[in-house]
């Protein structure tokens, strides 16, 4: 049976433009504690549910509506919360009908990625505290008119879904390369490599640049994000090369860079190499994801968590071994400050998850046009914002 098809336009205005919502308070129970937060949770696909399902599991929230273009999605989702918790969420075709909702205090969105400035935008309009799945934006413009949107708004919570930056492992592995104990840094190196090809998305949306700006704009900024925490902000300059017809065959129509590589380029001399490829043997000898970090006094591996220094007189540690459910630490950081008092801080500002929208963008013409970009090449095209 063919996908249902996503019609970007039909799904964003199947209603009525959203109306601010009539109440954001929310009423604190007897014991003074605030109520849980009540939700809901838009675009139900892969990643939609693994929100869904890690919402359902935190004493903070509850959902309260559900929403997808597919019905069979949101019939799903509403199916997962019923048994969940014992009663059923609306269940909602577009986000119009979403903000339109006074009952509903936040989203969570995880929607493909051109349905992110428009989407995300609209949330904030209607004052509804806003979980945003990476990236934040496809362009430049785009990210920055939320960045605006979002600061006319500052009672709101507004996170980006870089949940790493809630990992205990990562958030303690930063502090300590960020305090010197690595000395200067020197290199990196990571990966995602995986053997799924192709990987297309619900209506094929990840197989076209135009809706996913590519695997270095809609899945590489997670590695993005890191290496600009580690060093401080994003590279000045990167070079790569890559494949873009590996499943031609499969799918003509197909114009997303199938196996890459890339250098980045620090000003101080930090360097990371990255190969990111979807054509990998199913073998896990060829597959799998990591980054480490290396510096003058020792390096640091984010996959396990061990911190290994040259000086063999300094033992090895560990830092929080083992799986992380960063996506449970993320969803309830965003908990956390959403019914709070509006003064907790989001794991990362929307400047900085703007830069991994600059990075994949930087690295996506070096793949292209297989040489080195700048930096503030990728800068020159955004058009300047408004004063």
């Amino acid at each position: 049976m063919p996908p249902i098809a996503l019609n970007r336009r039909r799904f964003l205005g199947c209603s009525a433009a959203a109306g601010l919502a009539l109440s954001q308070g929310r009423v604190a129970d007897a014991a003074g504690d605030p109520a849980p937060l009540r939700l809901a949770v838009i675009g139900l696909g892969t990643r939609g549910t693994t929100l869904l399902r890690t919402l359902l599991e935190l004493p903070g929230a509850r959902v309260v509506a559900v929403c997808d273009s597919d019905t069979r999605h949101r019939e799903r989702g509403a199916g997962i919360v019923e048994r969940a918790k014992g009663a059923r969420p609306e269940a909602l075709e577009c986000p119009a009908q979403v903000f339109d909702r006074s009952d509903v205090d936040a989203v969570a969105v995880a929607l493909p990625c051109d349905l992110h400035a428009e989407v995300y935008r609209d949330a904030l309009l209607a004052g509804k505290h806003l979980y945003a799945e990476k990236p934040l934006a496809l362009t430049l413009a785009e990210c920055g008119a939320l960045e605006a949107a979002a600061g006319g708004s500052s009672s709101l919570a507004v996170h980006v879904g870089f949940q790493r930056r809630s990992n205990p492992r990562y958030r303690e592995g930063v502090d300590l390369i960020r305090q010197g104990e690595l000395g200067r840094l020197v290199f990196g190196s990571a990966a995602w490599v995986s053997s799924n090809g192709p990987m297309n998305g619900h209506d094929d949306w990840l197989a076209h640049r135009a809706r996913s700006g590519d695997w270095m704009v809609e899945q590489a900024v997670h590695v993005w994000d890191v290496l600009h925490w580690v060093a401080g902000g994003p590279p000045e300059r990167a070079y790569g090369q890559g494949l873009r017809d590996f499943f031609a065959r499969e799918q003509p129509e197909r114009d997303v860079t199938d196996h890459y590589s890339v250098q980045l380029f620090w000003p101080d001399g930090f360097h990371v190499s990255f190969l990111h490829s979807w054509v990998a043997p199913a073998d896990d000898r060829f597959t799998g994801v990591t980054l480490q970090v290396m510096g003058e006094a020792g390096g640091f591996d984010f996959g396990s968590g061990a911190l290994t220094f040259r000086d063999k007189g300094r033992p090895r540690q560990t830092l929080h071994p083992g799986v992380q459910a960063d996506t449970r630490f993320a969803l309830q950081a965003f908990l956390d400050a959403a019914r709070g008092d509006g003064t907790v801080p989001p794991p990362l500002t929307l400047a900085e998850a703007r830069d991994a929208t600059l990075t994949g963008l930087l690295v996506r013409k070096a793949v292209d046009e297989r040489r080195v970009v700048t930096l503030d090449e990728i800068r020159a095209q955004a058009p300047s914002r408004p004063a």
